[in-house]
């Protein structure tokens, strides 16, 4: 007599030479009569469980009651994509479809792969105090993803603004959705990059690689207003996120009024010191600036009309005596033209150079004598690289202040004269 632990546990004869059925004998238990030259072969099944099979060999001795024990759970796994690989605890079973035996009291786990594709995975417990296994089972890969390689190697990869880790990641893109991967490195140009994995769309790579080569060079200045410049167009006051592209150098100018103009450039280049990841600019005090007043007088012919009952040469001599008394050297003196200059004086300054001279001419009308004065004030600036010399017209702009000890040159011809 043939006992089941489950009372629904079928039994059939097989045949002897292969495992096909022969003869369905009942459920839950059955009576075996031993046939001679046989061997008495007998599947009991039960869904969910492994089958067992039993041979009763005739010439030997049996217990009159035989108990089968199914305690093993089966499930039947399948996959797709077809080709996807299925796993057991680590190690490759089969693609497809596979069957999963979980011995009594035991787990296992089950991983299905493919390149390009998000891994799934479950584990399944022949446990009494956890879930029952279910007799089929199908895994659907149907997110994707992207094997994402980073260069610097310690570069920060994040999608959609959730932190992944840092170096090379896998890049999980859901099915349906798209995700925005961005990879950061301090001094470096963030690299971005949306994957989608949508109907329609084209599908996303197995693998790719971000590789931050552009530099990111976070620039501060002292005054914190000071004004940034590259190419001749303000970019920012104070502070700026200069990006330096591969294989380049960027000029930068940082200026401030009363300050010495600050000139850097920061290159990408192989053999060229790397661009700091941060820099102070701090702007030193221009002492051209604090040596001088802002003045509307500088570098415009002003008119100065002479005072009826001042005779022409006297006038010529006050104004003469007035200007030689803040220049040393006149170059020109005409008094029949009425035309006078004097000779560049120049100061030098840390970051410039001051050229002042004075210009004068006969303005005015014929019933009136007038002299039209005008003071040159200007700046040319010093690089370090070439020298600068006061005959260098072409290197000095006019400049909108004077230095203060010619402050008050034209308002003492003005007061003086008229």
């Amino acid at each position: 007599m043939l006992f089941a632990n489950h009372s629904d546990a079928k039994f059939t004869l097989l045949n002897d030479y292969d495992d096909s059925d022969k003869q369905e004998l009942g459920t839950g238990s059955v009576e075996l009569k031993l046939e001679k030259d046989s061997k008495n072969r007998v599947k009991i099944t039960k869904p969910g469980y492994q089958p067992i099979i039993k041979e009763y060999n005739k010439d030997l001795k049996w217990d009159k009651e035989q108990r089968i024990t199914l305690d093993t759970r089966q499930v039947d796994i399948t996959a797709e994509p077809f080709d996807a690989e299925i796993y057991v605890d680590g190690r490759m079973i089969g693609t497809k479809a596979i069957y999963l035996y979980i011995q009594k009291d035991r787990f296992l786990t089950v991983e299905v792969k493919k390149p390009g594709f998000s891994t799934v995975s479950k584990v399944y417990y022949n446990q009494p105090d956890k879930e029952t296994p279910p007799m089929k089972d199908h895994f659907t890969l149907k997110d994707r993803q992207v094997r994402l390689e980073v260069q610097p190697a310690d570069a920060n990869v994040a999608t959609n603004g959730v932190t992944l880790g840092r170096g090379n990641q896998d890049i999980k893109i859901p099915f349906g959705d798209c995700v925005t991967t961005t990879v950061t490195k301090e001094g470096y140009v963030n690299f971005e990059k949306v994957f989608c994995n949508k109907e329609g769309d084209p599908e996303p790579p197995i693998r790719d690689k971000a590789v931050l080569e552009d530099r990111l060079v976070k620039i501060t200045t002292a005054p914190n207003d000071a004004a940034i410049e590259i190419g001749g167009k303000r970019v920012g006051n104070g502070s700026y996120d200069l990006k330096v592209a591969k294989n380049s150098c960027v000029e930068i100018r940082v200026s401030k009024d009363g300050f010495v103009r600050y000139i850097k450039n920061y290159c990408n280049q192989t053999n060229m010191q790397e661009p700091p990841v941060t820099d102070f600019l701090e702007l030193a005090v221009d002492e051209a600036y604090t040596s001088s007043v802002s003045s509307d007088l500088a570098n415009v012919r002003i008119t100065v009309p002479v005072k009826a009952g001042i005779a022409p040469e006297e006038a010529w001599k006050i104004l003469s005596s007035i200007i030689t008394g803040y220049f040393d050297i006149l170059e020109t003196v005409d008094y029949n033209t009425g035309y006078l200059t004097t000779a560049w004086q120049v100061q030098n300054f840390q970051s410039s150079i001051i050229r002042t001279r004075v210009i004068v001419s006969t303005g005015g009308n014929t019933d009136q004598i007038a002299y039209a004065v005008k003071l040159i004030s200007q700046e040319a600036f010093l690089d370090g690289k070439n020298q600068v010399t006061v005959k260098d017209d072409e290197k000095f702009q006019d400049w909108a202040r004077i230095l203060k000890k010619y402050d008050g040159l034209i308002q003492e011809i003005q007061a003086r004269l008229q």
